[in-house]
């Protein structure tokens, strides 16, 4: 936060101490930071009522808030590293040095994600496909990394839900998946940068974001789960239609809307900043197209399914799907590959042993409820 708000005029909130849960003084991690009195837009009931309502053109109330996020990320655009990972201080005689000069902050950690916090919380040992200080020269290393913690989760959840049939599909979602974006989806010309700052859960979340009742940006708080990506990955947040990542997939047109009703301002931004269009430039291709998705697949795995089967299969495949078909698409489209794919000794095993784990999770998680209607 202190370099954002060094480098930037992204309202985020002064810290006034800290301590890590060693030498604190109350024996637990602690942060003392200013209260920004501000409102989330679910207070301001975004996306639902008349406030929010968009017929020919978005509302005095929408076009606000892209305005708002029009000049959020231009700034963080602007932010460019040499790495990937996560900002931290020098260090001077063993310890941090928290008077330096913002210019002396620079990446030298790991990209600590969310998914990496729930998979050591759940004991998969995430730290063995990225170790702690791990930071990345190039693009392709960085997601070839997320993708290990995307076979690291699936190999070591105890949970998957995978029967056969969503089991085959989920394996080959990923597997596909991974040849999409490391063969065609991420950008050759930029696997040496430019890398730029992203904000770690604002692409899923618009709870870190608060406004005033004119809905101007007040403040962007929880910085924790921040860290440098290839701009390719800075994109437009998932919310930006009002829903979940599941409502995005379902409803792209809309979302491709928002993104160029969003663009419109991001262009304004820059021509009256007097900047190179280098957002709106790189952020064109997401009206069309949602490359929002697979970052949010990349970010979160549990997405690759959704995203692949909803979005990148009929990209690769250049099959076209009609909902009223879905059993004769699904016969002819879906299933023959489905079965070629599976021909593999090692997917059966695989897949083998992923429903066997699931068995022995849910008699467990009867056992312990104590209960036959789980």
């Amino acid at each position: 936060m202190r370099y954002v708000a060094a480098k930037t005029t992204i309202p985020v909130p002064r810290v006034h101490a800290y301590s890590f849960t060693e030498g604190s003084p109350i024996h637990s991690a602690f942060i003392v930071m200013d209260y920004i009195h501000g409102q989330t837009l679910k207070d301001l009931g975004f996306m639902k009522g008349e406030k929010w309502f968009k017929f020919i053109h978005p509302s005095e109330a929408l076009t606000k808030l892209h305005e708002q996020l029009a000049g959020l990320y231009i700034q963080l655009r602007q932010l460019e590293f040499p790495e990937i990972g996560a900002l931290g201080l020098p260090v001077v005689d063993g310890k941090p040095s928290y008077s330096c000069d913002p210019d002396e902050i620079r990446v030298c950690h790991r990209p600590l994600s969310i998914e990496m916090m729930m998979q050591e919380f759940e004991g998969m040992d995430p730290g063995a496909e990225i170790p702690p200080r791990t930071t990345f020269s190039t693009a392709r290393s960085y997601v070839e990394a997320l993708f290990r913690l995307a076979d690291n989760e699936l190999d070591k959840s105890q949970d998957t839900e995978l029967d056969l049939r969503g089991g085959m599909s989920e394996l080959y979602a990923r597997h596909y998946f991974r040849r999409f974006v490391l063969g065609t989806w991420l950008d050759s010309t930029a696997n040496q940068g430019p890398f730029v700052l992203m904000h770690g859960d604002m692409v899923f979340t618009m709870c870190n974001l608060l406004f005033d009742d004119e809905i101007n940006l007040v403040g962007v708080i929880d910085w924790e789960w921040s860290f440098t990506v290839p701009a390719q990955m800075l994109v437009p947040p998932v919310w930006l239609s009002g829903g979940s990542p599941e409502w995005m997939l379902i409803g792209k047109t809309l979302f491709y809307m928002e993104v160029e009703d969003l663009l419109s301002c991001i262009r304004n931004r820059e021509l009256a900043l007097q900047i190179s269009p280098q957002l709106s430039k790189e952020w064109e291709r997401s009206v069309t197209w949602c490359h929002t998705a697979v970052v949010a697949a990349l970010l979160g795995p549990e997405l690759i399914h959704d995203v692949y089967w909803h979005l990148v299969f009929y990209k690769t495949s250049q099959e076209i799907f009609h909902e009223s078909e879905y059993r004769d698409f699904y016969k002819r489209a879906v299933y023959p590959r489905l079965m070629t794919f599976m021909k593999s000794p090692e997917r059966k095993a695989l897949l083998a042993r992923k429903q066997e784990q699931q068995k022995r999770f849910f008699e467990e998680e009867k056992e312990y409820f104590g209960g036959e209607h789980l």
